[in-house]
């Protein structure tokens, strides 16, 4: 029975979670994802955990951060005082359309301190732990 290798193509479905059960993304009730392992469209540890399963398998695994959106990093947190805001309203949403505005296509979440709004453009899941619960459901060549 053919086993996924480098270079397989595969169709599977997972479902990604957090560490406490949440949901973050799953294929359930929809198309499996198409991937090429080696290509590098999705994270590395997902790749990993491919390797060697056989059509029809199922397994769950826990991917650690540095395979998966990686490592905060304090450096891609930005802190603006309220008066420095203050020219574009001062709020997180005006914050958000400005830097939208500007031409940043990087993800990145607004959040409002007392003392100010910080830009965190840190991956909004990096630093944790993702759980795949993965199912192969075709591998279209070895």
């Amino acid at each position: 029975m053919p086993t996924v290798k480098y270079g397989s193509t595969v169709q599977v479905h997972y479902t990604a979670l957090r560490k406490n059960g949440e949901v973050v993304e799953s294929t359930a009730g929809g198309d499996p994802l198409r991937i090429t392992v080696g290509a590098g469209k999705v994270m590395r540890g997902l790749e990993e955990a491919l390797e060697g399963m056989s059509a029809g398998e199922s397994k769950r695994v826990t991917v650690p951060p540095d395979k998966a959106y990686g490592r905060r990093d304090p450096s891609a947190v930005s802190r603006f005082s309220r008066d420095s805001v203050a020219p574009i309203g001062g709020s997180a949403m005006q914050m958000q359309r400005e830097v939208v505005n500007q031409g940043t296509a990087d993800e990145f979440s607004i959040v409002t301190t007392d003392k100010g709004i910080n830009l965190d453009r840190n991956p909004h899941l990096a630093g944790e732990d993702i759980v795949f619960q993965i199912d192969v459901v075709e591998i279209e060549n070895t």
